[in-house]
């Protein structure tokens, strides 16, 4: 097909009616350009023969990646690069990905590898700070018992999921406050990072004295 359509491309730049379109008992037929008659009948071969293969949706399929409002490729790029907004997508993500590894490091080097990656330990502190999110909406302390016991009649379900849904869950309640949950927590992070080990470790294991959390296990620095 794609020979054919290379055919009658040819044809007509030699000033040619293409072949399938002439009757045979025809000779070969002038392409008239300015003719509309020459124009349509030309045209329909063109759009017949991309009918029977691929070839149409795939010119169709890059006609909608170069369309300037799909945002999929660089409309300023000389060579098929993918749309800046796309790049600064990865970009958020592998920001993310990197700041993820980063947070469970720095809690390993400031409360102890025992500590910070035990699945309890790392489970409390998360439902401590989602507990205090909810406070800070202003949703009263009934209304969480009433999910709890929700949640708990329900079968268990799958942790990776689960944790799509959170973060589905807060990325909604951020945008609906106006707050941007990326910017806040890498503010976090800079914030806690930045204090001193022993600030955070003193105040892990107060909380450890009232059964709320394991204490630090983070080794004592060698003088």
């Amino acid at each position: 097909m794609a020979i054919d359509l290379g055919g009658i491309l040819e044809s007509i730049e030699k000033g040619f009616m293409p072949v399938a379109a002439i009757a045979d008992d025809e000779e070969d037929t002038e392409f008239d350009r300015d003719n509309p008659d020459d124009c349509q009948s030309v045209l329909n071969l063109i759009i017949d023969k991309m009918r029977t293969g691929s070839i149409g949706r795939v010119i169709w399929g890059m006609a909608a990646l170069v369309n300037p409002e799909s945002k999929l490729l660089d409309p300023d790029a000389d060579i098929l690069k993918p749309h800046p907004s796309l790049i600064r997508i990865d970009d958020i993500k592998d920001q993310r990905t990197q700041r993820q590894s980063a947070i469970l490091e720095w809690a390993n080097a400031t409360f102890g590898e025992a500590t910070a990656s035990n699945i309890g330990e790392r489970i409390r502190r998360f439902a401590e700070e989602s507990i205090e999110l909810i406070q800070a909406t202003g949703l009263d302390k009934q209304a969480i018992h009433n999910i709890i016991d929700h949640v708990y009649a329900k079968p268990v379900g799958n942790v990776a999921l689960e944790i799509g849904q959170v973060g589905v869950s807060l990325l909604a309640l951020a945008e609906h406050l106006g707050i941007s949950a990326e910017e806040e927590e890498r503010k976090e992070f800079q914030r806690i990072s930045s204090l001193p080990s022993e600030h955070w470790q003193a105040r892990q294991n107060a909380k450890a004295d009232k059964g709320l959390t394991l204490p630090s296990t983070a080794k004592e620095p060698s003088n």
